[in-house]
């Protein structure tokens, strides 16, 4: 028996085996909400950033976020592979003119991207309950949180070592976060989602809050990233308060972001007077 689900990205129907019994998932956010949703013990593999939650750890690795084991995924034989679109869709376009069943998720540009995912992952893994239920407990810890009328906004410069110096713009999970809760991204006017900022532009939006994301956080990092500043003619910036993340924190998109990061978030603007 199976049922079939529209995906907009692919403007057809994924036909989905019912019950599933073998997940492949290549996008983090998604692995996180596969297991929250109670489906864990399915995921037969993942890529090798899906590490949340604790027990994701344990899938087998099949690939990067944009290569993957074709040997292994054929000996596997999934009922479903979750991919993204953005930096996936030509992993995505590779598998399924190989024949493999993918359904690709949207990037969350904003809070309710991330509410909106976990409904679909529901809807395709027939979870309806449980991915409404998460969907519910989660808003009402951003409902929790919202500041949206702040009378003073905390500007906001978030940076991440991506390989390259990256900050983000309005059509980010991020940037709507930040607002949300009574801040405002430095560079919420710009329509990029990511996008590498030029230096004297920083200075100019003159933020009250730095944060930065390293790839890994270490003392080494921290003093390499306040050497950078100095070297960039960033110096005033060193006079702001400087926030830094453990890597793949804020950039994460999946339910943790809201649970943990948006708490993060909220706790920093809130201690700003």
């Amino acid at each position: 028996m199976s049922i079939k689900v529209y995906n907009p990205f692919l403007d057809d129907y994924v036909q989905i085996p019912k019950p599933i019994k073998s997940i492949v998932s290549l996008d983090p956010a998604a692995t996180e909400t596969i297991f929250l949703l109670g489906f864990g013990d399915r995921v037969k593999a993942t890529d090798a950033f899906s590490y949340r939650p604790e027990e994701a750890r344990k899938t087998l690795k099949i690939g990067s976020y944009t290569h993957v084991n074709l040997e292994l995924l054929e000996i596997i034989k999934p009922d479903i592979i979750f991919t993204t679109t953005g930096a996936q869709k030509e992993l995505t376009k590779k598998l399924l003119n190989l024949g493999f069943n993918v359904y690709p998720l949207p990037i969350p540009t904003s809070l309710s991207g991330i509410l909106n995912n976990i409904l679909l992952i529901g809807n395709v893994l027939n979870a309806g309950f449980e991915s409404r239920k998460l969907y519910v407990d989660l808003s009402n810890i951003i409902y929790s949180k919202i500041d949206f009328y702040r009378k003073k906004r905390v500007k906001i410069y978030v940076e991440f070592e991506l390989g390259s110096i990256i900050t983000i713009g309005f059509p980010t999970h991020i940037s709507d976060a930040i607002y949300v809760l009574g801040g405002s991204n430095i560079f919420d006017d710009v329509s990029d989602a990511y996008f590498t900022p030029k230096d004297e532009e920083i200075l100019c939006r003159d933020p009250d809050i730095v944060i930065y994301e390293p790839k890994r956080l270490s003392e080494d990092e921290k003093t390499r990233f306040y050497k950078r500043l100095e070297k960039r003619g960033l110096t005033p910036l060193l006079n702001k308060r400087i926030f830094f993340t453990k890597g793949d924190y804020l950039a994460h998109m999946g339910p943790s972001f809201i649970t943990d990061s948006f708490i993060w978030l909220s706790s920093l603007i809130k201690s700003f007077p």
